[in-house]
């Protein structure tokens, strides 16, 4: 049954893991790409952004430029009337947005400097082309102009170059509005990669949850078919059981008759006697499969736990002598607790005849009580033994999983199948130095009358 349970279980998790694959690793990683991609396009952007910003400023000062060096060269020679209107015209060009100066540099002639704005702005030594000055954007430009005038009717003399002059014309543009632009461009671009961010964090919290609630799906179909499976087995197997102790008590009646009324031979005898033994071993079988199979109703009562061990302690007093055990409690005193009595009896009974199965002779049973952090109550068993060996550690509270000797496997599947019905907790670790310690953790308490740890011997 077991085998079978366990492979069908098999089964339905690997045609899960085929429906529901484990995209967590997978999920994360396009997460990852996506915010790298978004994080490289909003750097992008902002770069491509401010390469506008800067342009339209720069558009601006070469077309300055542009206006001094044409309205100049617009004249056929430097003239004292273009000298007369170059100041003028420098003011109205000053005027504009974002001019801070503007300056006519004639080379080698520092008389022929007209300024216009803010001279002490204005860097002279700067080549040709467009620089970054401080909080300014300078805008350099040169050309050429002849200096003298032409010959009447526009003729020149052979092999006698014109008299031209080199001059530079200066625009000072304030950038401070600029920046302010990329300040305010550069929010916008980290505000943008925040709530993109925090719009691929919801992604990627939907897709876990999705992930999650499909793969929770999934465990719990494989759970429900697993119980349904598990109910109609238990009924079936219950129900063979029943059917089975039926012929047993039949045989075993008629062969007590047998045993009473005498064979003829000694060993018909003996063996006639062997038949109600095994009878009676398998029915005690049957009848420990049924209490493991049937879970009957609670019936959650107060009860006094030093009560209950002393006549657990009477009734396997046999047991105790019969390999020199002593059995020991600890914080029993005036404990009251809530649980089925019956129930609670069943599971100290196996815990401590489990125990008795495997301490070693002359040695201590120990059943301790102590209060949790949560008020609720924890209960030890703790034997001398060899401990559980590693390999069936963790199957120890599954059915027909024993080391005892003449041990069913039910004891421990019992004694959890109850925990779970009252809603403890039950498990196993090693003893301090050696043997084993089974507890059960989450009994409520009825009182709070408490008398210390005082240690006290089950006399029957």
């Amino acid at each position: 049954m077991v085998s079978f349970t366990n492979a069908n279980k098999k089964t339905m998790q690997r045609m899960i893991a085929k429906r529901i694959p484990k995209p967590r690793i997978v999920g994360l990683v396009v997460l990852v790409v996506l915010w790298v991609m978004f994080a490289i396009w909003q750097r992008a952007e902002h770069v491509h952004q401010c390469r506008l910003i800067h342009d339209t400023l720069s558009s601006q000062g070469d077309a300055l430029s542009t206006a001094v060096s044409n309205s100049i060269q617009s004249h056929r020679w430097f003239s004292p009337f273009v000298r007369q209107q170059l100041p003028t015209t420098l003011d109205t060009l000053a005027r504009s947005t974002n001019v801070l100066a503007i300056a006519v540099i004639a080379d080698g002639d520092a008389e022929q400097t007209y300024v216009a704005g803010d001279e002490s702005l204005i860097a002279y030594q700067l080549p040709a082309g467009e620089h970054v000055v401080d909080d300014t954007l300078q805008r350099v430009r040169e050309f050429e102009m002849q200096n003298d005038p032409p010959m009447p009717g526009g003729f020149m003399l052979p092999m006698e170059p014109a008299d031209t002059k080199s001059f530079r014309s200066v625009v000072v543009l304030d950038r401070t509005e600029t920046m302010s632009q990329f300040y305010l461009e550069a929010r916008s671009r980290i505000l943008i990669f925040v709530l993109g961010t925090l719009l691929l964090v919801a992604i990627g919290a939907v897709w876990q949850f999705t992930v999650r609630l499909a793969q929770s799906e999934g465990r719990t179909r494989l759970l429900t078919a697993e119980t349904r499976h598990l109910r109609e087995l238990g009924q079936a197997a219950a129900g063979l059981a029943h059917e089975t102790r039926n012929p047993l008590g039949l045989i075993r009646g008629w062969t007590q008759r047998l045993v009473d009324a005498g064979l003829p031979e000694a060993d018909q005898q003996q063996q006639a006697e062997a038949v109600i033994e095994e009878c009676d071993r398998v029915t005690a079988r049957i009848n420990q499969f049924l209490a493991f199979a049937r879970q009957a109703d609670l019936q959650i009562e107060t009860l006094a736990i030093e009560d209950l061990v002393t006549q657990l302690g009477t009734l396997l007093q046999s047991d105790l002598d019969a390999k020199g055990l002593d059995l020991e409690t600890e914080g029993l005193q005036g404990q009251s607790i809530r649980a089925d009595r019956d129930q609670l009896r069943q599971v100290l009974f196996n815990l401590l005849q489990n125990a008795i199965g495997f301490a070693p002779e002359h040695s201590t049973i120990r059943l301790s009580m102590q209060q949790s952090p949560n008020g609720a109550f924890r209960i030890e068993v703790a034997d001398q033994g060899p401990g559980a060996c590693e390999q069936i550690v963790d199957t120890l509270f599954e059915p027909y999983v024993t080391r005892r000797p003449g041990g069913t496997g039910l004891g421990l599947s019992i004694v959890r199948r109850i925990a779970v019905a009252h809603d403890w907790d039950v498990g196993y670790r090693p003893g301090d130095e050696v043997g084993s310690v089974f507890w059960i953790d989450g009994i409520r308490s009825a009182s709070n009358v408490s008398h210390g740890h005082r240690m006290a011997s089950v006399k029957p």
